[in-house]
Order: C-alpha cells, then sequence, then structure tokens
C-alpha cells in the first residue's frame, strides 16, 4: 500500500522503498554501493565499523547508513556527492588499518578480501602511520574447525551477531574494552557449532579462516563451479573449489529463498569423499577375484543373471532426481519389477496421501516457514537432520513464531520453543490431544483436568490459527497412527502439514517413483487409470503389483527369493536398521550387483561393481524437502571411467534389449517433464491427491496408537543419525569429526537412571533382541522418562547391530560392576 512506501532522493536519483528500510539498503537499489563491514543483510544492524557514514541533508552530523532508516522525502549524499563523507570513510579506513597486519601476500583471505577492495575503492592510497603494529600469538585455534588471527580483526561483530542471532551457539564473544576489546571463547571451550563455518565466511577480513582451507589454495588457482549440496534435503547451494584437480573449499551461495547465505558445517567440511582412495574407477566383475572390464561385459553379466526377473533394487538418497527417474524406468520396464526402493523407513503406517503427495507438488517452503504463526515439529531433530531448516525455524521464532517440539529427545530448538517429551511410539497419543482440543476452538474448551504438558502448545495453535504448520520427519512412520493425527491436527486449524525427507536425493526419488507403490509424479502402480498415464510415455506395459519395500527386498534375498539384488549408493549394513537382516540377504541372494562412488564393505560381497560420478562431476538436479528443483553442474572431469547413474542405468537398458533412449540428458529431461512437470520442482499433478489443510486423511490404520516396545525395565531405546558420525560421505572430514563428532554413548533419564543404578559417566551394558554394547551413560532430562537414545552410526558402534528393523527397540540396562 502507499501508505508503506517512502520515497527519497539518494545522489540525486529517486527511489521508493517500503517503510522502514535502511538507507543502505535503499542505496543498493539504485546500483549504489556504500563501504561497509559490520553491515549484513540477514545480521541486525548495529553499527560497529562507522565505515558506511552517508551525509542527510538538515542532519548536523553524519549518519550511518546501516541503521538509519529511509523517511519521506529524505535527501542522502554518498560518498559520490558528498566531501564530507568521502573524507569521513577515507579516514575511517585508515584508522582501521591502524593495527591491521599488512600480510595480505599470506592470508587466506587474499584476493577475495574486502577490506583490500574497499582499501583499494574507498581508501587513502597510502598511509601516515609508520609505528609498529599491534601484534598477538596466531592463530588462536577456536576449534579444529576454525582458527583466529586477532591483528586482523577490525571488530565488526558479525561473528558474535551470527552466533547470537542466527545459530543461537554463544561459543564466541567480544571480550574487554577499548583498545584490548577482541572475539575471544571461554577458556578450555571448543566453538562447537554445527555453524561455525559461517563465521569465516562473512568475515570482512582474514580474522576468522578455516584450518581445512588454511595456506591451501589462491583465488587465481582455483577453479569453482555453482552446485547443490549432497549431504541433506535442505538444498543448501554451494560453491565447490577445485585445485590441480582436488577438492579443496565448499563455500555457502547466495540464495534468499533456500540457504540464505548460510552452510552447515558438514556441508561446508565434508568434501573430500570424492577424492578416497577406495574411489571406484571402473567396472569390476568377479570370476576369479574382482577383475577390472569394460562396461558392456559387466552389463552384458547383470542382463544374464536378471533374466528371470527376480531382481530388487535398493538406493540410498543419494541419487539426483535424473539417476532417480532412470532407474525408476529401468526397473519396471527392462526388469518387469515394481520391486525398488529407497527408504529407511517401513511402508506400513504411512498413509499413501502423505507420500503421494510430497511426490507429486510443493506443499510448503522454507519462506512458509519464516512467515508462520505457529510451527510444530514432530519426529524431527532438525538441527541434526535439516540444519537449515532449523535456523530458518529459529528465524521465525525471532519474529514472533510459536515453535512446538514433539520428540523423545530435546532439541537445540528448547530455548526457542515448547517441547512436549513423549517416548517413542507415543506421538500419536500427543498429536491426538492436540487435535482433539484444536476441534474445540471455536467454542468454550476445556480439557478435564487441564494437561500442563500441553497446554503451551494448544495456547500456539490457538493464537495462530490457520498460519498454523506442521512439520513431520520422516521418524514418524514408526510411531502407529501418528502421521493420520498430524495431518487431522494441520486441518484441525486450518493449517498447512509437511511430510519432510532427511537426504538429499529422498524427495527426487519419491517424485521419481523409486518407489514398491509409486510411479513418476506419485502415480500409483495399483490404479488403471494413473498407470496408463506413464504406460503412455514409457511405450511399456507395467505391472499393476505393489512391489516390497526395502525391508522386503532384503526378506525376500534372505529366503532366496531373488537371483540378484542391486545395490545403489546404499549400504545396507548401515542404512538399514537390522545388521543380521541385511548379512543374511548379502549371503544368500546369488548376485550382488553394487553401484557406487567408492567400494566400501561391500567389495567381498560384490559379484559385480559399477563406478558411478559424484555430484560435482556430472550435471543434473536435487529436490529439496520442499520439492525444489535445483540445478548442479559439473565442476571437473569424472575420474576413470566413472559415470553418471542414469547413464550407467540407461547402458544397462541397452543390452538388456530395453533400451530407454536416454542417449543425452536433454532427452531425460524432455521424458522427466511430461510425467513431472519439468525438472524444476513445479507442481506436476498435485491437484489429484487433497491438501492436508481441506480435510484430514483417510487412515489407512487404525488411529489409536499402537502401544510403544517395551521391557521388563520399561525402556525404549531409539536412535536416529546425528549430523556427524560415521557416514560415508564425512569418513575423510577428519577435522569436521573432531570438532564435532562424540564417541557412541547412552542417554537417560535421571528418574530411570536412580532406578537402574547408573552414574553419569558410568559404563553400563546395553542389551536388545538383536544383541548387545557396553556405553558411556549421560544422565540427562533431555530424553522422554522410559526412554533411552543411542546415535545410531558414531565411532564405536553401529546401532544397526542392537535393531531388528525397526529404529525402536525395547532394551535392558545394566551397570557394569567394578
Amino acid at each position: 500500500m502507499a501508505a508503506d512506501l517512502v520515497t527519497l532522493s539518494i545522489d540525486g536519483k529517486e527511489v521508493t522503498v517500503p517503510k522502514g528500510t535502511l538507507i543502505i539498503r535503499a542505496a543498493e537499489q539504485l546500483g549504489v554501493e556504500i563501504p561497509r563491514f559490520c553491515d549484513h543483510p540477514y545480521l541486525d544492524p548495529i553499527g560497529a565499523c562507522r565505515q558506511c557514514y552517508v551525509e542527510v541533508e538538515g542532519q548536523r552530523k553524519l549518519m550511518t547508513s546501516c541503521t538509519t532508516p529511509v523517511a519521506p522525502d529524505m535527501v542522502v549524499k554518498t560518498q559520490n556527492t558528498s566531501d564530507q563523507a568521502r573524507k569521513a570513510q577515507v579516514g575511517n579506513l585508515e584508522f582501521l588499518l591502524l593495527n591491521h597486519p599488512l600480510d595480505c601476500p599470506i592470508c587466506d583471505r587474499g584476493g577475495e578480501c574486502p577490506l583490500q577492495d574497499q582499501a583499494l575503492a574507498f581508501g587513502p592510497g597510502e598511509s601516515r602511520y609508520v609505528e609498529p603494529k599491534r601484534t598477538y600469538r596466531k592463530p588462536l585455534p577456536l576449534s579444529p574447525l576454525v582458527a583466529l588471527d586477532r591483528e586482523r580483526c577490525v571488530l565488526c561483530a558479525r561473528c558474535t551477531r551470527f552466533c547470537d542471532q542466527v545459530s543461537g551457539d554463544r561459543f564466541i564473544e567480544l571480550f574487554d574494552r577499548g583498545a584490548a576489546e577482541q572475539v575471544a571463547i571461554a577458556p578450555g571451550e571448543d566453538f562447537a557449532s554445527p555453524f561455525s563455518g559461517n563465521t569465516v565466511q562473512i568475515c570482512p577480513v582474514g580474522a576468522l579462516t578455516s584450518r581445512t582451507y588454511r595456506f591451501a589454495a589462491r583465488p587465481f588457482d582455483l577453479k569453482f563451479g555453482d552446485s547443490v549440496c549432497p549431504h541433506c534435503a535442505s538444498g543448501c547451494n554451494l560453491r565447490v573449489d577445485v585445485r590441480s584437480g582436488d577438492v579443496v573449499r565448499h563455500l555457502a551461495r547466495d540464495n534468499a529463498d533456500v540457504n540464505e547465505e548460510w552452510l552447515c558445517d558438514k556441508g561446508r567440511y565434508a568434501f573430500r569423499f570424492p577424492d578416497a582412495e577406495d574411489r571406484l574407477k571402473t567396472p569390476l566383475l568377479r570370476d576369479h577375484g574382482l577383475e577390472p572390464v569394460s562396461f558392456d561385459e559387466a552389463f552384458s553379466a547383470v542382463a544374464r543373471w536378471s533374466a528371470s526377473g527376480r531382481i530388487g533394487f535398493l538406493t540410498g538418497g543419494r541419487l539426483c532426481d535424473e539417476d532417480a527417474y532412470a532407474l525408476s524406468k529401468l526397473a519396471r520396464t527392462a526388469f518387469g519389477t515394481n520391486d525398488l526402493d529407497h527408504r529407511r523407513y517401513r511402508s506400513a503406517h504411512v498413509p499413501w496421501q502423505v507420500e503421494a503427495e510430497a511426490a507429486a507438488g510443493r506443499p510448503l517452503t522454507y519462506r512458509d516457514v519464516e512467515r508462520a504463526g505457529t510451527i510444530v515439529v514432530v519426529g524431527l531433530d532438525p538441527e541434526q537432520e535439516l540444519p537449515i531448516l532449523h535456523l530458518r525455524i529459529r528465524k521465525a521464532a525471532r519474529a514472533g513464531a510459536n515453535v512446538v517440539v514433539i520428540h523423545p529427545r530435546r532439541t537445540r530448538l528448547w530455548d526457542v520453543g515448547h517441547h512436549i517429551l513423549c517416548r517413542p511410539g507415543s506421538e500419536a497419543d500427543v498429536l491426538e490431544r492436540l487435535s482433539a482440543a484444536a476441534g474445540d476452538f471455536g467454542g468454550e474448551r476445556h480439557i478435564p483436568g487441564g494437561d500442563p504438558e500441553i497446554e503451551p502448545a494448544i495456547d500456539a495453535l490457538r493464537h495462530a490459527g490457520e498460519r498454523t504448520i506442521v512439520i513431520a520427519g520422516t521418524r514418524l512412520a514408526e510411531s502407529p497412527g501418528a502421521l493420520e493425527w498430524a495431518t487431522t491436527l494441520a486441518a484441525g486449524v486450518g493449517g498447512r502439514f509437511t511430510f519432510v525427507s532427511r537426504r538429499a536425493g529422498d524427495r527426487g526419488a519419491l517424485r521419481a517413483g523409486v518407489h514398491p507403490l509409486f510411479l513418476p509424479g506419485g502415480r500409483r502402480v495399483d490404479v488403471d487409470s494413473e498407470r496408463a498415464e506413464v504406460e503412455a510415455v514409457w511405450g511399456a506395459s507395467l505391472s499393476n503389483a505393489p512391489g516390497r519395500d526395502a525391508t522386503e527386498i532384503l526378506e525376500a534375498a534372505a529366503r532366496r527369493e531373488l537371483d540378484v539384488l542391486y545395490l545403489v549408493g546404499v549400504d545396507p549394513f548401515t542404512d538399514f536398521p537390522d545388521t543380521r537382516l541385511a548379512r543374511h540377504a548379502l549371503e544368500n541372494v546369488e548376485y550382488k550387483v553394487v553401484q557406487d562412488i567408492r567400494s566400501g564393505e561391500l567389495t567381498p560381497f560384490a559379484d559385480v561393481m559399477l563406478p558411478a560420478s559424484p555430484f560435482l562431476e556430472r550435471d543434473g538436479h536435487f529436490t529439496s524437502w520442499e520439492g525444489r528443483g535445483q540445478r548442479l553442474k559439473r565442476v571437473r572431469d569424472p575420474v576413470g571411467l566413472s559415470r553418471p547413474d542414469w547413464e550407467i542405468f540407461q547402458g544397462l537398458s541397452a543390452v538388456a534389449d530395453h533400451d530407454m533412449g536416454f542417449h543425452s540428458l536433454e532427452d531425460l529431461h524432455d521424458e522427466m517433464g511430461s510425467l513431472l512437470g519439468g525438472v524444476e520442482g513445479r507442481t506436476g499433478s498435485a491437484e489429484r491427491f487433497p491438501r492436508s489443510a481441506d480435510a484430514p486423511l483417510s487412515p489407512d490404520v487404525p488411529l489409536r496408537p499402537s502401544a510403544p516396545p517395551t521391557a521388563s525395565d520399561g525402556l525404549v531405546l531409539f536412535t536416529y543419525p546425528l549430523l556427524v558420525d560415521e557416514g560415508r560421505l564425512s569418513d575423510d572430514a577428519r577435522e569436521l569429526k573432531e570438532a564435532l563428532q562424540d564417541s557412541a554413548f547412552v542417554e537417560i533419564h535421571p528418574d530411570d537412571a536412580e532406578r537402574l543404578e547408573l552414574a553419569d559417566g558410568s559404563p553400563a551394558v546395553v542389551t536388545t533382541e538383536a544383541g548387545q554394547a557396553t556405553l558411556p551413560v549421560r544422565v540427562t532430562a533431555n530424553v522422554a522418562a522410559g526412554s533411552m537414545f543411542v546415535p545410531f552410526n558414531n565411532q564405536g558402534l553401529r546401532m544397526s547391530t542392537l535393531l531388528s528393523g525397526s529404529f525402536a527397540t525395547s532394551v535392558t540396562v545394566e551397570k557394569v560392576e567394578s
């Protein structure tokens, strides 16, 4: 509205901007550059560096443009038209350089340093100071990832404000006053934040540097390209820097709609996996041992073994969209099977409408999260699983949103939200109680006796109404009835619901039909009209029998009901919660095909190994948890004979006499577009599926939740992967693991610890139906009473060895007698 717009003049040019806009932002809209160091578009203004002085007509003194909002008819003169402003900026730069060392030739920021650039563009040209500069011991290690050169710091407070305002991890702060003021950390502490690398990138000088990149390269040595982070479904835009063929750095790229300017430390520092020593470079075929062969020889062997059609395909969540689509078509046209899956969770408690809607469109975005009134997070630990979503939820909370977290373990949203701790499997009960209250908002609400645990959540839901969003993680699939109640809760207040995936390729695989029930676009294999749409494009008759999910495929292999198990970017030992089943499957199925970028633990089992290219050696797309398709570009040439996965699938289809016709990436994109509405994440056939905001889903299983696992001592063990663990994409990130990874541990509630006579830090024997392990105990109120948490794959324990097909199980615990 016009009343919310302000017109002003900057350097003689008029501009109209929203009320409250800062002068420095209004100038940017005119293409006028005002020098600055402390200003950052995603941080609160502070005016610390005083570099952005401008002259405002009618004011007796210069104003800092990064802290001054515009006013109607304001007349602003920048350094381009005001001698006073220009002289002040020159003098301030001279002051900032007073103690700044002139070590640009060895500084890691040299060549890409804002201080260098602005000293050249706006500085005095020469210095009047000849006195010795202040020095400190350097570098000061803040963590295994971040080092601080204190003498370079200009006290802009970008790093400390990021920790305070964005990540909430206040490890570093400005200490002392006056000339002694400096960025510091508490003695004996590490900068143990999963977002610490962002402080390095936003530092406008070389004060904070990355220890993995220190003295590794200069900007002119690097070849770089734009890509998308492969580690999780956040969809972070990044820049990959390569020197002499080796990856040396990941940097965040700006995208206001996705990651803004941030990366988690896993996305930033776990970059060495494409250069691992066990990188697959050529196809291998087991004859008298794994021997190098041509692709055609390998394809011929696979086609021969699969002639019976008894083949199952398992893939992890790391495939690009194009790969997932080609695999979906390959399995169904060349081998006539719907036995393919990419998921870790079972299908039993997931209503088909939830996954179909996720496959068909873009139900919720980061912007929706940012603008929400109440955010309900259930079955998800955002910081550990989708770090950028975690930051966006914190941003929404700073803007006034209420955050409600329903989870067995307290997450890092504890300081901005209300947590409802519940035992694993009991989420449906909590959601049912909230839904019952939400359905009564039209009248006088009264819950007999009150419920102090959920009262804050009810108040938040009533306050937000249709501005409520419910975010459900994939672990909710293991809680019977929970997903139905989550959608019912969203519908009851007129809000919105989304079912989020964790891994970078999960949403793309679901959308492409790497699923036993769904074809591309969420079309069901057992619905004739929907299957016919795909048959018309593929030119083939497809099976109408729903296939097996991932666990059922492994069970079929273990029972010798499959001749071939085709594993694409997946390790059954670490990706599924049942090591015994994985081993039986690999031992009993006759032929194993492994397609991956690295050999790994499956080498002794593999009959064929096919070398795939990692994300930086190919073109393609990743679809984020939002359903947003984003382009990644090739940064370097493939290593050896490795190929993108879709090319491998195409080659195999040709040898199997069912050529899919994907002779170029353009061919593949054209066909994907006909079934998926384009490769950029457009909605496709979303209108065929009901939205949760319109009506609750019709449950396929009873809404009344079944009882969670129990044991003789009443404890339930649950697990999920933490951000940094023993995963294959981070096992070469030594500094990252040193900074953020813990060895395996078990967390237990104080009441349970007292009952079992367990002391904090003492060892305990944890026993399940599948096995046992001895772990150090952490006694904490951060887990729900009656439950225990153990990380899924941390150093010292592969949790799949203690599980029997579910990520939650009954458990007994005994202290270790000294």
